[in-house]
């Protein structure tokens, strides 16, 4: 039994003759009598009775078609899945990020746009991030530095200004600004993917000297922000990450305002699907590569 043999028995079921079922599949009467017979003849059956110009189902046909209903029915199905898996009226979006805090107004708005989009969101190390998106297990990626890999697109979406972060228990917790040559003694805490991105001379960390030894490197910003809640040292965080956590004050820093930016990176070849191109509209960006 082939397709084309099961889709003229169906045809001719449904229609009740042969001449019918020929006109829906588009092919002549013969055509669909030759599928149906090689059909017959395979299985040894009648799934019809033809009295001159009627045609009966038979038995055998009647269980056959409650069959062939389901096939097709499922067929429809997969047809239907599968066209609207790259609309924006259904599908999932992965999104991973270094950061929740820049990230989840993101998925927040766009969720309200598309609430029939699956939306799931993970936040990483910046060692893996980029490995999320080209191994497929995220569609987009929102991280602090632009990406290493040539195979990513990115957008520059924010730019904010920093600000000193420390804990309501520092010595400083009553400043209101401080230069940059202060932090001489003081534990700098960094998240792992600002530690690597100090390398770049564009960089908002390259743009003064810390010690080596100066330096706690953390795994990610969440965790880098409980560090200095607790005390731990002090970091660079934008006013927004500082705002919401009571436990943490921000200072500002007199010398050269420190920006830093944000960017929304996912694989060249997707960058114009339909999920992610959406995605994308509804962010500001400053700058792409």
């Amino acid at each position: 039994m082939n397709h084309a043999q099961l889709k003229a028995f169906h045809a001719v079921a449904e229609t009740g003759g042969f001449s019918a079922a020929a006109k829906i599949l588009g092919l002549t009467q013969p055509a669909v009598t030759l599928q149906v017979q090689a059909l017959e003849q395979a299985y040894n059956t009648k799934l019809f009775k033809r009295r001159g110009r009627k045609t009966e189902i038979t038995t055998s046909g009647k269980l056959l078609l409650r069959v062939a209903k389901k096939i097709f029915s499922l067929e429809e199905e997969a047809h239907t899945l599968l066209s609207t898996l790259d609309s924006i009226e259904a599908g999932q979006l992965n999104i991973a990020a270094t950061s929740s805090i820049p990230a989840l107004p993101l998925l927040s708005k766009f969720q309200a746009k598309h609430p029939k989009i699956r939306l799931s969101f993970l936040a990483i190390p910046a060692v893996r991030i980029e490995k999320e998106v080209l191994e497929f297990r995220a569609d987009i990626a929102i991280q602090h530095v632009p990406p290493d890999d040539n195979g990513l697109f990115s957008v520059k979406i924010a730019e904010a200004p920093l600000k000193l972060a420390v804990s309501k228990d520092h010595p400083w917790s009553k400043k209101k600004s401080v230069a940059l040559n202060e932090l001489t003694d003081q534990k700098i805490i960094m998240s792992s993917d600002l530690y690597a991105a100090r390398k770049n001379q564009e960089h908002w960390s390259s743009q003064f000297t810390i010690k080596a030894q100066q330096i706690l490197t953390l795994q990610s910003r969440e965790i880098g922000r409980e560090a200095v809640a607790n005390n731990l040292g002090v970091a660079f965080f934008t006013d927004l990450e500082i705002r919401w956590d009571g436990r943490i004050h921000g200072i500002e820093i007199e010398d050269a305002p420190l920006t830093e930016a944000t960017y929304l990176l996912c694989l060249k070849e997707d960058q114009q699907s339909s999920l992610i191109s959406s995605f994308l509209e509804m962010v500001p960006t400053s700058a792409g590569k």
